[in-house]
């Protein structure tokens, strides 16, 4: 447990010393000013896809700077001449995004009360922010870890938001048919978007019982079946 510990805390040090939260910080700040200056009705609708962005999207592309750093350093490899468990090293990193993830979502939805008054239900969104952190670094992972450098990965990533985000500005403006807005709910980031919705609105239940399940199953099966063992490829690599 302590060596975890000292993992995590020499993850999150990482992301301070590589100014990485500090632009994750700065970015929150843009939302909350944006909150700030909405009306009550606006900052209700735009909340959901704000915590959407930093805790699913930017957690991605804020672990991809840090792995890649990393890289650069050596660090990852210098770890096998150590006692630690890989699998306890991608923990870790895992632990770190929940931490930037979780850190958004304070400033975020702390903004909403602050401005706004008490409009979303606490509990629940906690849940539905490490699932989607959770289900989005799963991916994001396999980008990073499957790519050469970090334009590459940059590339990448750009294309998956690009899949991923489509559902969710094809709902928005209304051009899906009711019938086939199931199929929208295939994109993890379009799940995420309904369980956020679900904690400042009524959203049917259906809806949150499929996205709770699938944004658990993703992760469940690419962390053991293909995260972690490429993720040990590429350390052994450098």
């Amino acid at each position: 447990m302590n060596k975890m510990l000292h993992l995590i805390k020499g993850e999150i040090l990482r992301l301070v010393r590589y100014k990485i939260i500090f632009f994750a910080v700065l970015v929150s700040a843009i939302w909350v000013i944006i909150i700030a200056l909405s009306d009550e009705a606006t900052a209700l609708a735009l909340g959901p896809s704000l915590i959407l962005m930093d805790a699913g999207l930017m957690s991605v592309i804020l672990l991809g700077s840090s792995f890649f750093l990393e890289q650069q350093e050596g660090t990852l490899h210098a770890l096998l001449v150590t006692p630690v468990q890989l699998y306890k090293v991608l923990i870790a990193k895992i632990c770190s995004a929940m931490f930037m993830g979780f850190l958004s979502l304070i400033i975020v939805a702390g903004s909403i009360l602050i401005f706004h008054g008490p409009m979303i239900s606490i509990l629940p969104i906690i849940f539905y922010t490490f699932l989607v952190i959770l289900t989005h670094t799963a991916i994001g992972f396999l980008l990073i870890l499957h790519s050469r450098d970090f334009m590459a990965m940059l590339v990448k990533y750009m294309g998956m938001v690009l899949l991923f985000m489509l559902p969710v500005l094809l709902v928005a403006v209304n051009v899906v048919p009711d019938e086939y807005e199931f199929l929208t709910l295939l994109s993890p980031s379009y799940a995420g978007q309904v369980l956020f919705q679900s904690t400042v609105k009524t959203v049917e239940t259906w809806k949150v019982i499929f996205s709770v399940s699938y944004l658990a199953l993703i992760p469940g099966l690419l962390y053991p079946l293909l995260v972690y063992k490429q993720f040990v490829k590429v350390a052994i690599e450098g």
